[in-house]
């Protein structure tokens, strides 16, 4: 039994992810969600309004794992390398928002000068998320292969 494991560990590390893919990745999601939030973001971002703004908390709670998961599956990433995949679809856009949370009025005209604080509470959150789908999804394979 310890044999198997040792050689499906070794057979998937000769493996290696492709970093850019997940970079670019990571690029079209940011701007695909800059764009929607762009336009329409003042129906989702209503910081007055506690249902919707949980509602945010939640979706992203639920969404982003699967697309996390979905995007891992599809790549075929390893167990050993989800964590690194992980990161690499976060740091791009956490670096992008970097701008977006500063310019917020700008970059986001149809939210509420309010909502900032709140904003930038959803994206931490988010980014968390796909942070700990990466880690628990890489630790959760190791423990099933043991």
């Amino acid at each position: 039994m310890q044999t198997v494991t040792k050689e499906i560990m070794t057979e998937n590390r000769g493996i290696r992810i492709s970093y850019g893919f997940f970079f670019g990745m990571s690029f079209l999601i940011w701007l695909s969600a800059t764009v929607v939030l762009r336009l329409w973001g003042h129906t989702f971002f209503m910081p007055n309004n506690n249902v919707s703004m949980v509602s945010n908390f939640l979706f992203s709670l639920t969404f982003l794992p699967l697309l996390v998961q979905a995007i891992l599956r599809w790549q075929k990433v390893p167990p050993h390398q989800r964590l690194e995949a992980a990161v690499c679809l976060a740091i791009p856009g956490m670096l992008l928002d970097v701008a977006t949370t500063y310019f917020f009025t700008h970059a986001f005209p149809t939210i509420l000068p309010i909502a900032a604080g709140a904003f930038g509470a959803w994206l931490l959150w988010g980014c968390a998320i796909v942070l700990l789908t990466g880690l628990i999804t890489s630790h959760s394979s190791k423990s099933q292969s043991l």
